[in-house]
C-alpha cells in the first residue's frame, strides 16, 4: 500500500490539520498526534498502531495499492469527459447584438444581426443528423449571444422542435440561458417552465452600482436591477426543473456593497441555485481587496449560498473540448468557444451545410481544441484530478508558460482548502 500522490494537507487549527483528496473530493481531519502518525509511520506500522485511523484512509482512498496508478486514471477520466458521447450540446448565438452597455464586455456586437430562418432549420437537421450517426441520450441547447432573448422567436421555434424531437425518441433535453435578463417576460417563464432550464444571469453590484454599469440602450434610466432581480425571483417562483446560477461580475465598488446584494437574493432556494462571484477581467489581480473578497465569500456561505469561486472540483472539462458539443453563430459559422474575440471565418472551426445539417470540421483546426495540452506544472500539482487544468484556448494564448488557475484566486492554499471543505459541508446540508 502506499500513500495517494493526489492530496494535500494545511494546518487549519493549532492541533488541527486537513486533508484533501483532490482524486476523489474526500476531506479529513485529523488531530496533531493522528497526523504526525499518518506523515512519520509507514503504512504497515500505521496499519498496527491505529487501525480505524487506516482503515478510514483505506476507504477514502489516502492509502492506496501499490499498483494505483492515479496519473494515468486522471488522463483517462478528462479525455472520457471530452469523449463522452452521451449528450449532444448545441451552442446557438441568436445574436450578437444587446439591449445594454456594460463597460467590461468583450464581445464584438453586431447591431441588428439575428438567427437566420435557413440557419434555423440547418440547426434541427443536424440535431436530427447527430442522432442518427451516434445516438445521445440528453441533448443541451445553450442559447448565448449578444443577448439571446433579442430574438425569442428564434428560441422557441429551436425548443418546439427539440421538445418533439427528445419525445419522440425518448431523450432528456436541457435548455441553458446566458443571459441580463431583462428582456424575459412573464409569458415567457410561462413558455419555459415546460422544461428543464439552466441559466446565468449577472449582477453587477448593489442597485446602484449595478444600474450605472448595465444600462439599457434605448432607457437609459431604466432599473435594470428591479428587472434582473424580477425575472430571477419569476424563475425561482415559476420554473420547477431549474438550475441557476447568478453571476456576480465583481471590482472592489461590488464587494463593498455585497450585504445589500445577498439580501436582495435571499428569497432564492438555495437547492435550486448558487452563486458565481467573477472579478471583472479590467482589474488586475493584485488591485483586489483581499479582505473584502474573503469576507464576501465567507458571508455567501454564512447564509447558505453554494459559491463557486475558482470552485474544484470543476466536474467536466470546459463545453468546448468535449467533442460532441458545436456552436452555431447567428449566421451559419461554426465554433466551439463563446469567448473566442470573434465569430469570423478567422476563427470558424468548419463548414456548416445549411442543406444537409451536416458539420463538416477542419481537422486542422478543431484537434487543437481537443488534443491533450496539459503542461507539465498542471501535470505535477497535486490538484490536478479537482483542476482538470486550464482550457485549451488559455494554453494556446499563452504558449509555453506555465499558466495556473490558482494564480488568480487572491487566497493562499489553507484558506483556499477551508472554502472548499465548507462549500462540501453546505452541499452535505442542503442535499441531505
Amino acid at each position: 500500500m502506499k500513500k495517494i500522490y493526489y492530496q494535500v494537507v494545511e494546518k487549519v487549527l493549532p492541533q488541527v490539520y486537513l486533508l484533501y483528496n483532490s482524486f476523489n473530493n474526500k476531506f479529513i481531519l485529523l488531530n496533531n498526534v493522528r497526523y504526525e502518525k499518518y506523515k512519520k509511520e509507514n503504512i504497515l506500522e500505521l496499519e498496527q498502531s491505529d487501525p480505524v485511523l487506516y482503515k478510514s484512509l483505506v476507504d477514502n482512498q489516502y492509502i492506496v495499492p501499490d499498483d494505483f496508478d492515479e496519473r494515468e486514471i486522471v488522463l483517462f477520466r478528462k479525455k472520457r469527459m471530452q469523449f463522452d458521447a452521451s449528450m449532444y450540446q448545441v451552442m446557438v448565438n441568436t445574436t450578437l447584438d444587446c439591449n445594454l452597455n456594460c463597460w467590461y464586455c468583450y464581445e464584438n456586437r453586431i447591431a441588428g444581426s439575428f438567427l437566420k430562418s435557413e440557419v434555423i432549420e440547418a440547426i434541427k437537421k443536424n440535431i436530427e443528423q447527430e442522432y442518427i450517426k451516434t445516438s445521445y441520450r440528453i441533448l443541451k441547447l445553450s442559447f448565448f449571444g449578444g443577448e439571446p432573448f433579442l430574438y425569442f422567436r428564434g428560441i422557441k421555434e429551436i425548443l418546439d422542435f427539440a421538445r418533439n424531437f427528445c419525445q419522440v425518441n425518448q431523450l432528456d433535453l436541457i435548455a441553458e440561458f446566458t443571459t441580463n435578463a431583462i428582456l424575459i417576460t412573464e409569458s415567457i417563464i410561462d413558455y419555459l417552465k415546460n422544461f428543464e432550464c439552466q441559466f446565468q444571469i449577472t449582477l453587477d453590484g448593489d442597485r446602484i452600482h449595478h444600474n450605472q454599469i448595465k444600462k439599457d440602450k434605448d432607457n437609459p434610466n431604466q432599473d435594470t436591477y428591479e428587472k434582473t432581480l424580477r425575472t430571477i425571483r419569476l424563475i425561482n417562483d415559476k420554473i420547477p426543473n431549474r438550475w441557476l446560477a447568478v453571476r456576480i461580475n465583481f471590482d472592489n465598488k461590488t464587494l463593498e456593497k455585497i450585504d445589500e446584494i445577498i439580501g436582495d437574493l435571499d428569497f432564492l432556494d438555495r437547492k435550486y441555485c448558487f452563486v458565481i462571484l467573477k472579478k471583472v477581467w479590467q482589474l488586475e489581480k493584485d488591485k483586489v481587496n483581499v479582505p473584502l473578497l474573503h469576507a464576501s465569500v465567507q458571508k455567501f456561505l454564512d447564509k447558505k449560498f453554494l459559491l463557486d469561486y475558482y470552485i474544484m472540483p470543476k466536474g467536466d472539462v470546459c463545453f468546448a473540448e468535449r467533442h460532441r458539443e458545436v456552436l452555431f453563430n447567428y449566421d451559419g459559422k461554426v465554433f466551439k468557444c463563446s469567448t473566442i474575440s470573434s465569430f469570423d471565418d478567422q476563427n470558424a472551426l468548419g463548414e456548416f451545410d445549411l442543406q444537409s445539417g451536416q458539420v463538416h470540421w477542419n481537422e486542422t483546426k478543431v484537434s487543437y481544441w481537443l488534443k491533450e495540452m496539459l503542461p507539465q506544472n498542471c501535470i505535477d500539482c497535486k490538484l490536478l484530478p479537482a483542476c482538470l487544468g486550464p482550457c485549451n484556448k488559455q494554453i494556446m494564448l499563452h504558449p509555453g508558460e506555465n499558466i495556473c488557475t490558482f494564480d488568480a484566486i487572491n487566497m493562499t492554499l489553507k484558506e483556499y482548502l477551508m472554502y472548499l471543505f465548507k462549500c462540501q459541508l453546505l452541499k452535505e446540508e442542503l442535499y441531505a
